[in-house]
């Protein structure tokens, strides 16, 4: 079980700002950056005292934690978002999307309440947390456009 995870906000207002966490497991202090949608671990990092198994569930659960503390960069990560119908006078129905992430473009298609990305990826190149949390966003942004278009 991770206690006393305290996460805050470090240089803050400059270009290399970042967010801090610390935590305790098993009576061992473990700290790390939290940059970009990725962790940065400090010494001593967890994987000299942990198997690979239990580093993904402490990552994981630093994630988590990390979101029930607000701490979430990717709203402002999802720029240039575009939406497009497919298959307009056919029985098969989908929107297309395009957006940016990290600066690189991205796309997919929402069919039958389903998303489905495009070559590339982005789990290629992003943290599979972060490409959950995206993928709730555009969830949302397509609803919202559907919303103002009918």
């Amino acid at each position: 079980m991770v206690d006393d995870f305290e996460v805050e906000t470090i240089y803050d207002n400059r270009i290399y700002e970042r967010n801090q966490f610390s935590f305790s497991l098993d009576g061992k202090e473990y700290k790390g950056d939290y940059l970009e949608g990725e962790i940065h671990w400090l010494n001593p990092h967890p994987k000299q005292d942990l198997d690979e198994e239990q580093l993904l569930w402490v990552e994981s659960e630093v994630f988590r934690l990390l979101d029930d503390n607000k701490v979430d960069p990717v709203d402002e990560e999802l720029d240039e978002f575009e939406v497009t119908p497919m298959f307009n006078q056919q029985v098969h129905k989908a929107l297309q999307f395009k957006l940016l992430i990290d600066g690189e473009e991205y796309k997919g298609l929402l069919r039958q309440g389903k998303l489905e990305w495009f070559h590339p990826k982005p789990r290629r190149k992003v943290n599979n947390a972060k490409v959950e949390k995206i993928e709730k966003q555009v969830q949302q942004k397509i609803k919202s456009h559907l919303d103002e278009t009918n």
